[in-house]
């Protein structure tokens, strides 16, 4: 609610190139990160393929993170002010993108991983 509180909707339109790069940086990272760290590991050939797929939701950390950034950067003025909306509008926008996604995308790893319905 206090991110929604801070969300600039005038920022929509503008951060278009930006949400991209977020969103294309955000999910490489993450399904990268899992695979690496499953390979690293050793872990069996279907949690390298689809790990990653699974922690794509976001929620709390980033929208806390992106209202810290709201509180620091009020220290630098207008500019930075205009900065902290661009973020929190940013986070904000990719936050709700990323939670109707994430479910998605965890159900189709679960299921390609074989796991549903192996307790019943």
């Amino acid at each position: 609610m206090l991110a929604g509180a801070h969300l600039n909707v005038r920022f929509l339109p503008q951060m278009g190139l930006l949400g991209i790069v977020y969103i294309l940086s955000r999910t490489t990272g993450l399904i990268g990160g899992a695979s690496f760290g499953a390979f690293v590991s050793n872990s069996p050939s279907v949690l390298k393929k689809y790990l990653g797929l699974g922690i794509l939701s976001q929620a709390g950390v980033a929208i806390g993170l992106s209202l810290l950034v709201v509180r620091e950067f009020s220290s630098y003025g207008k500019m930075g002010e205009q900065l902290s909306s661009i973020i929190v509008t940013t986070i904000a926008a990719t936050t709700i993108f990323f939670e109707i996604l994430g479910p998605i995308t965890t159900k189709i790893a679960i299921t390609k991983a074989g796991e549903i319905g192996k307790g019943e």
